[in-house]
């Protein structure tokens, strides 16, 4: 995963507003200035975190599919 890549997915799960970078290193269990050097390029986003971000996708998209119609 490239650091646009990391940086989109991030943004598209954790919203373009302020603190939307603490809010993935929470999300992800890491430090802000971590997910600061994926989105920046300058240290290669690891496995794992690519695999955590993924299901986290995979996780808001199944929640909001199995929704029940409204009444």
């Amino acid at each position: 995963m490239t650091a646009e890549e990391f940086r989109q997915l991030a943004l598209k799960l954790f919203g373009p507003g302020r603190g939307w970078q603490s809010r993935c290193a929470e999300a992800l269990r890491t430090e802000p200035s971590s997910v600061s050097r994926y989105i920046a390029g300058s240290v290669p986003v690891p496995g794992p975190v690519i695999v955590a971000l993924q299901a986290l996708e995979r996780e808001r998209i199944t929640s909001l599919t199995l929704k029940p119609p409204l009444a």
